[in-house]
């Protein structure tokens, strides 16, 4: 491998090793200040990556963006630290979006902001030139955020849908509920562990690494790059077809179990293989790093006032957020909502808890009040359960991930499709649920002040306006539920003329 030496005067590059040593120093204080101010958010990533097997790959982000650092260590060292005020900008906006972000309680949004306000560090402290060197481990960083669980569900859908349409292309006849499917052999569904996210997220981690180190030209990085990811989407749904496969042919002794996980990987494995021998075709030679010319990148002398100014409006920019952040959370919590409803509702429903209709419940994680409440009318029941936080904060909050209708892998429920669905007054959320003895058919949707929303995104910019307009940030879930015979219609319709009765209760009942 070619190794890049600087054809730099003895003379010119003394000048430079000064400089790096006062502007390396100071990085490196304003690096350990962010980690330690922004502590809690580092660790909540290592955390996800220790715990998540999604997620593992960020353990080896961290060594290797020092590892591509290392490699242009020539080529830093040929540009003097300049600091820039663009830097400081960019740092601005960084720890302004982790501001809105734990305002409105965003994790991995401020995961991000955190991340940015790395190579925003590098530009303010030790210029734009030396950050333009790594710009692409600099990016890479990025990858360590534990971010595309949104993906889940799609990627869900896509692996059941090519499945079933293959086993029916093949001529298997198939019965599909929502991600369940059955065979004459036996059962089967499509939950997370199947969705391929793990494979995509790392494709494209090892894919990234692999384009930079093998190619130069930024359409070949960029098409490998994309190749990573549409590659594993694809491939996944092959590989729940030979799973699927292999199980029906052996009457069900292989391709189940451990033996599912095992030769999921080792088909990944193949695959990935396959997807650098091909890429290994346009591989490019690696360039020599440039060194500066004259005048380019080392003529000036490093101002050390200039440095010490941005270092000191750095610190500044980094403990300012924090602060303010402070200052929200000892905000009191509101008063507490009485979560009082009526034991007549119009329409004719009628309060009536003696006989529960199940033991399912959703799960909202540490809600400031909470209440389940069963309504009949006739032969119909409706039950509906309200979760009210006053305020929102680490790991009791309205929008969490840890909020949700029923876990994957339930040992009694299993979810048979999700879905928006338009009402006469707002959109919800519409989930359908069975077991061996009932199904349900479940509307949720949250409530940020007054706006109804089955939108996360939403209501979290909700919850960061609503804070920096009138200083509180309380919301509250409404999920009701009813049985379901199959794909009666008139399970929806009876939720529909419930929700009407309930709207106007409902806000007397957010009341004090």
């Amino acid at each position: 491998m070619y190794t890049p030496t600087s054809s730099m005067p003895v003379a010119e590059q003394r000048p430079n090793a000064a400089a790096w040593r006062v502007a390396g120093a100071a990085f490196l204080l304003l690096f350990v200040l962010l980690l330690w101010l922004y502590r809690d958010t580092a660790m909540s990533m290592a955390g996800i990556w220790w715990r998540s097997e999604t997620f593992a790959h960020g353990l080896i982000v961290p060594p290797i963006f020092l590892w591509l650092v290392w490699r242009k260590r020539s080529a830093l060292t040929a540009h003097r630290p300049r600091p820039s005020v663009l830097g400081l900008l960019a740092l601005a906006l960084s720890l302004a979006g982790w501001l809105v972000a734990d305002m409105a309680g965003v994790q991995v949004v401020r995961q991000l902001a955190f991340v940015a306000a790395i190579p925003s560090l590098v530009v303010a402290v030790l210029g734009w030139r030396i950050a333009w060197v790594i710009a692409y481990p600099l990016a890479f960083l990025f990858l360590g955020v534990p971010m595309g669980e949104n993906l889940m569900l799609p990627l869900m859908n896509y692996t059941a849908d090519f499945t079933v349409a293959s086993l029916q292309l093949l001529g298997f006849p198939v019965y599909r509920e929502g991600t369940f499917f059955e065979l004459p052999s036996g059962s089967w569904s499509v939950i997370e562990a199947c969705s391929g996210l793990r494979y995509l997220i790392a494709s494209l981690t090892v894919g990234a690494l692999y384009a930079y180190l093998s190619y130069r030209s930024l359409w070949r990085r960029a098409a490998f790059i994309v190749a990573s990811v549409a590659v594993p989407v694809v491939a996944n749904g092959f590989r729940a077809l030979m799973i699927v496969l292999l199980a029906h042919y052996s009457d069900m002794k292989l391709a189940t179990g451990v033996d599912h996980i095992i030769y999921g990987w080792v088909f990944f494995g193949i695959i990935m293989l396959l997807l650098f021998w091909v890429g290994s075709f346009w591989q490019e030679n690696e360039a020599p790093d440039v060194v500066p010319a004259d005048g380019a990148g080392t003529s000036r002398t490093l101002s050390r006032s200039r440095l010490l100014v941005t270092g000191l409006l750095a610190a500044g920019l980094l403990g300012l957020p924090l602060l303010y952040a402070a200052h929200l959370a000892q905000r009191p919590l509101p008063p507490q909502p009485a979560l009082a409803l009526p034991a007549m509702l119009e329409g004719g429903w009628q309060r009536d808890d003696a006989v529960t209709l199940s033991d399912w419940r959703p799960t909202f994680q540490n809600p400031d009040r909470q209440a389940t409440l069963q309504y009949r009318r006739g032969d119909e029941i409706v039950v509906v359960h309200l979760a009210w936080y006053g305020r929102q904060r680490q790991d009791a909050e309205l929008i969490n991930s840890r909020n949700f209708m029923i876990e994957q892998e339930h040992e009694v429920w299993s979810n048979v499709g999700e879905q928006v669905v338009g009402m006469a007054q707002h959109p919800v959320r519409e989930t359908r649920l069975r077991s061996s003895s009932l199904r349900l058919l479940i509307h949720d949707w949250f409530v940020v002040g007054t706006v109804p929303t089955v939108s996360s995104v939403r209501a979290k910019l909700l919850f960061a306006r609503s804070q920096l307009l009138d200083g509180e940030d309380s919301g509250y879930a409404v999920v009701l539920w009813t049985p379901q015979q199959g794909e009666d219609p008139a399970a929806r319709a009876r939720l529909q003329a419930f929700s009407n009765a309930l709207d106007a209760q409902l806000r007397q009942a957010m009341q004090p």
